[in-house]
């Protein structure tokens, strides 16, 4: 996703920068600086999505992925996906995305 927002912005920065008006370099250069640093915090995070991190409580826990969504672990970003168990007891797992640590809650 990221990269898909990276492939539109960057092309669009090249053209504001065509342009005579010297606010508009401004414009461009913060684009392209945000645009970077986004790229850079993926990189920093070990878990960079809701589907790695599904994978990562499916290989932990068995059961029926029901939903995952993002959230705040320790102050991280991060995941709680919520399962079924097969003997049908619902429970959440909390996934920080910035160390890959899995809990139970």
């Amino acid at each position: 996703m990221k990269a898909v927002l990276l492939l539109i912005l960057i092309p669009l920065a090249l053209l504001g920068s065509a342009s005579a008006n010297a606010s508009g370099h401004y414009l461009t250069i913060s684009v392209v600086s945000m645009a970077m640093a986004a790229n850079h915090t993926e990189k920093s995070l070990k878990v960079g999505s809701s589907q790695q991190a599904a994978q990562l409580v499916k290989s932990r826990y068995s059961g029926k992925i029901l939903k995952v969504q993002s959230a705040r672990v320790n102050g991280n970003p991060g995941y709680r996906v919520k399962l079924l168990s097969k003997d049908g007891v619902v429970f959440h797992v909390s996934v920080d995305a910035k160390t890959g640590s899995i809990r139970r809650n």
